[in-house]
Protein backbone atom coordinates (compact mmCIF):
# COMPACT_ATOMS: atom_id res chain seq x y z
CA UNK A 1 0.00 0.00 0.00
CA UNK A 2 1.06 3.66 -1.15
CA UNK A 3 0.89 5.59 2.18
CA UNK A 4 3.51 7.41 1.94
CA UNK A 5 2.40 11.27 1.23
CA UNK A 6 3.75 13.16 -2.18
CA UNK A 7 4.96 16.38 -2.36
CA UNK A 8 6.54 19.28 -4.42
CA UNK A 9 9.48 21.64 -3.07
CA UNK A 10 11.14 24.75 -5.85
CA UNK A 11 14.79 23.16 -4.80
CA UNK A 12 14.09 19.67 -4.37
CA UNK A 13 11.47 19.10 -7.15
CA UNK A 14 8.90 16.12 -7.08
CA UNK A 15 9.30 13.85 -3.45
CA UNK A 16 8.18 11.19 -1.86
CA UNK A 17 7.79 11.30 1.81
CA UNK A 18 10.32 14.05 2.49
CA UNK A 19 12.11 16.20 0.61
CA UNK A 20 15.76 16.71 1.16
CA UNK A 21 15.66 20.33 2.05
CA UNK A 22 12.53 20.20 4.45
CA UNK A 23 10.77 22.65 2.40
CA UNK A 24 8.87 21.15 0.58
CA UNK A 25 4.92 21.17 0.88
CA UNK A 26 3.00 18.04 0.62
CA UNK A 27 0.32 17.74 -1.99
CA UNK A 28 -1.00 14.23 -0.75
CA UNK A 29 -0.80 12.94 2.52
CA UNK A 30 -0.45 8.44 2.27
CA UNK A 31 -3.87 7.72 3.58
CA UNK A 32 -5.42 10.01 0.78
CA UNK A 33 -2.99 9.16 -2.17
CA UNK A 34 -4.17 5.18 -1.92
CA UNK A 35 -7.44 6.22 -1.62
CA UNK A 36 -6.87 8.16 -4.89
CA UNK A 37 -4.86 6.05 -6.33
CA UNK A 38 -7.34 2.97 -6.42
CA UNK A 39 -10.18 4.94 -7.38
CA UNK A 40 -7.92 5.91 -10.23
CA UNK A 41 -7.46 2.70 -11.40
CA UNK A 42 -11.10 1.63 -11.49
CA UNK A 43 -11.93 4.70 -12.98
CA UNK A 44 -9.77 4.31 -15.91
CA UNK A 45 -9.80 0.69 -16.09
CA UNK A 46 -13.85 -0.49 -15.31
CA UNK A 47 -16.08 2.66 -14.55
CA UNK A 48 -15.22 5.86 -15.96
CA UNK A 49 -18.55 5.71 -17.60
CA UNK A 50 -20.82 6.00 -14.55
CA UNK A 51 -19.02 9.78 -13.51
CA UNK A 52 -19.78 10.46 -17.65
CA UNK A 53 -15.99 10.01 -18.21
CA UNK A 54 -15.42 9.47 -21.67
CA UNK A 55 -12.36 7.29 -22.53
CA UNK A 56 -11.19 6.54 -26.14
CA UNK A 57 -10.72 3.59 -27.94
CA UNK A 58 -6.91 3.45 -26.85
CA UNK A 59 -7.97 4.03 -23.16
CA UNK A 60 -6.99 7.44 -23.22
CA UNK A 61 -9.28 10.22 -20.84
CA UNK A 62 -8.93 14.09 -21.08
CA UNK A 63 -6.77 14.96 -17.83
CA UNK A 64 -9.02 17.67 -16.50
CA UNK A 65 -12.09 15.87 -16.91
CA UNK A 66 -10.43 12.95 -14.94
CA UNK A 67 -9.51 16.06 -12.74
CA UNK A 68 -12.88 17.41 -12.05
CA UNK A 69 -14.26 13.62 -11.15
CA UNK A 70 -11.30 13.50 -8.74
CA UNK A 71 -11.72 16.91 -7.17
CA UNK A 72 -15.20 16.48 -6.48
CA UNK A 73 -14.73 13.31 -4.94
CA UNK A 74 -11.29 13.54 -2.57
CA UNK A 75 -10.72 17.71 -3.03
CA UNK A 76 -7.19 17.23 -4.45
CA UNK A 77 -6.59 18.74 -8.05
CA UNK A 78 -4.45 17.41 -10.70
CA UNK A 79 -0.72 18.35 -9.11
CA UNK A 80 -1.97 15.22 -7.08
CA UNK A 81 -3.02 13.12 -9.94
CA UNK A 82 0.76 13.79 -11.51
CA UNK A 83 2.30 13.12 -8.89
CA UNK A 84 0.69 9.74 -8.12
CA UNK A 85 1.11 8.57 -11.75
CA UNK A 86 4.52 9.94 -11.33
CA UNK A 87 5.53 7.71 -7.98
CA UNK A 88 3.02 4.74 -8.38
CA UNK A 89 5.26 1.70 -7.89
CA UNK A 90 3.18 -0.32 -9.88
CA UNK A 91 3.45 1.62 -12.95
CA UNK A 92 -0.44 1.24 -13.67
CA UNK A 93 -0.51 4.92 -15.08
CA UNK A 94 0.20 7.05 -18.00
CA UNK A 95 0.08 11.05 -18.72
CA UNK A 96 0.38 12.26 -21.83
CA UNK A 97 -0.79 15.76 -22.15
CA UNK A 98 -3.55 16.27 -22.12
CA UNK A 99 -4.66 12.47 -21.61
CA UNK A 100 -4.04 10.17 -19.20
CA UNK A 101 -4.70 6.28 -18.84
CA UNK A 102 -4.26 3.17 -17.22
CA UNK A 103 -1.84 0.80 -18.83
CA UNK A 104 -3.30 -2.47 -18.45
CA UNK A 105 -6.03 -4.52 -16.00
CA UNK A 106 -9.06 -3.15 -17.84
CA UNK A 107 -12.51 -4.88 -18.25
CA UNK A 108 -14.16 -2.01 -20.44
CA UNK A 109 -13.62 -2.60 -24.06
CA UNK A 110 -9.95 -0.53 -25.62
CA UNK A 111 -7.46 -1.74 -27.57
CA UNK A 112 -4.56 -3.71 -25.54
CA UNK A 113 -2.42 -4.35 -28.43
CA UNK A 114 0.44 -2.25 -27.80
CA UNK A 115 3.58 -2.79 -26.45
CA UNK A 116 6.59 -0.34 -24.58
CA UNK A 117 9.09 -2.69 -25.80
CA UNK A 118 10.03 -6.05 -27.29
CA UNK A 119 12.16 -7.14 -24.56
CA UNK A 120 10.52 -10.03 -22.99
CA UNK A 121 12.39 -12.29 -19.95
CA UNK A 122 12.57 -15.80 -20.77
CA UNK A 123 10.20 -16.36 -17.90
CA UNK A 124 7.46 -14.98 -16.45
CA UNK A 125 5.43 -15.57 -13.26
CA UNK A 126 1.61 -15.77 -12.45
CA UNK A 127 0.26 -15.43 -8.59
CA UNK A 128 -3.16 -16.73 -8.01
CA UNK A 129 -5.26 -18.74 -5.28
CA UNK A 130 -3.91 -22.41 -4.89
CA UNK A 131 -7.67 -23.62 -5.52
CA UNK A 132 -7.43 -22.57 -9.42
CA UNK A 133 -3.74 -24.06 -10.06
CA UNK A 134 -5.30 -27.46 -11.38
CA UNK A 135 -8.04 -25.67 -13.80
CA UNK A 136 -4.81 -23.37 -15.16
CA UNK A 137 -2.53 -26.11 -15.42
CA UNK A 138 -5.57 -27.91 -17.30
CA UNK A 139 -7.05 -25.23 -19.28
CA UNK A 140 -4.57 -22.42 -19.54
CA UNK A 141 -3.91 -19.06 -18.68
CA UNK A 142 -7.35 -17.25 -19.44
CA UNK A 143 -8.31 -13.36 -19.29
CA UNK A 144 -11.35 -13.85 -17.08
CA UNK A 145 -12.73 -10.75 -16.37
CA UNK A 146 -9.91 -8.71 -17.75
CA UNK A 147 -8.91 -7.64 -21.44
CA UNK A 148 -5.44 -9.39 -20.62
CA UNK A 149 -3.63 -11.85 -18.63
CA UNK A 150 -1.28 -10.43 -16.07
CA UNK A 151 2.14 -11.67 -15.40
CA UNK A 152 5.17 -10.90 -13.68
CA UNK A 153 8.67 -10.00 -13.95
CA UNK A 154 9.37 -11.62 -10.71
CA UNK A 155 8.68 -14.59 -8.42
CA UNK A 156 8.61 -11.92 -5.38
CA UNK A 157 6.32 -9.95 -7.33
CA UNK A 158 3.95 -12.79 -8.66
CA UNK A 159 3.95 -13.22 -4.57
CA UNK A 160 2.40 -10.05 -3.98
CA UNK A 161 -0.33 -9.89 -6.28
CA UNK A 162 -1.06 -13.31 -5.57
CA UNK A 163 -2.00 -12.00 -2.28
CA UNK A 164 -4.51 -10.37 -3.30
CA UNK A 165 -6.18 -13.86 -3.55
CA UNK A 166 -4.79 -15.75 -0.90
CA UNK A 167 -2.65 -15.77 2.23
CA UNK A 168 0.17 -18.19 0.72
CA UNK A 169 -0.51 -17.75 -3.45
CA UNK A 170 0.63 -20.23 -5.71
CA UNK A 171 3.31 -18.84 -7.95
CA UNK A 172 3.14 -20.47 -11.90
CA UNK A 173 6.17 -20.30 -14.10
CA UNK A 174 4.83 -19.59 -17.56
CA UNK A 175 7.77 -19.81 -20.29
CA UNK A 176 7.52 -16.71 -22.17
CA UNK A 177 10.16 -17.60 -24.71
CA UNK A 178 8.95 -20.79 -25.86
CA UNK A 179 5.18 -18.68 -25.56
CA UNK A 180 6.46 -16.22 -28.20
CA UNK A 181 8.51 -18.47 -30.40
CA UNK A 182 5.01 -20.04 -30.62
CA UNK A 183 3.58 -17.31 -31.77
CA UNK A 184 2.02 -15.94 -28.83
CA UNK A 185 2.27 -11.81 -28.14
CA UNK A 186 3.59 -10.98 -25.01
CA UNK A 187 3.28 -7.32 -24.17
CA UNK A 188 5.18 -4.75 -21.21
CA UNK A 189 2.99 -2.00 -19.83
CA UNK A 190 4.88 -0.92 -17.30
CA UNK A 191 6.08 -3.54 -14.55
CA UNK A 192 3.31 -5.54 -15.65
CA UNK A 193 3.84 -8.12 -19.51
CA UNK A 194 0.14 -9.21 -20.76
CA UNK A 195 -0.99 -11.40 -23.12
CA UNK A 196 -4.01 -13.16 -24.56
CA UNK A 197 -3.89 -16.40 -23.64
CA UNK A 198 -1.07 -18.89 -21.81
CA UNK A 199 -1.71 -22.76 -23.51
CA UNK A 200 -1.11 -25.46 -20.13
CA UNK A 201 1.92 -26.41 -21.90
CA UNK A 202 3.93 -23.32 -20.81
CA UNK A 203 3.48 -23.52 -17.44
CA UNK A 204 4.17 -25.18 -14.65
CA UNK A 205 4.11 -25.41 -10.84
CA UNK A 206 6.76 -23.38 -9.15
CA UNK A 207 5.98 -23.69 -5.71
Amino acid sequence: MDLIGLGKCRRCGDFEGKCECGKGKVIIDGMKREKVSRFLSGLLRHFGFKFGLEIDSNGWANLDDVEKVILKKFGVTKDAIELIVKFDRKERFEIKNPKIRAKYGHSIDVNVNWSENNKIPEKLYHGTHPKNVNSILQEGLKTMKRKEVHLSATIQEAIEVGKRYAEKPAILEVDAKALVNSGFEVRRKGKVYTTDFVPPKFIKLKN
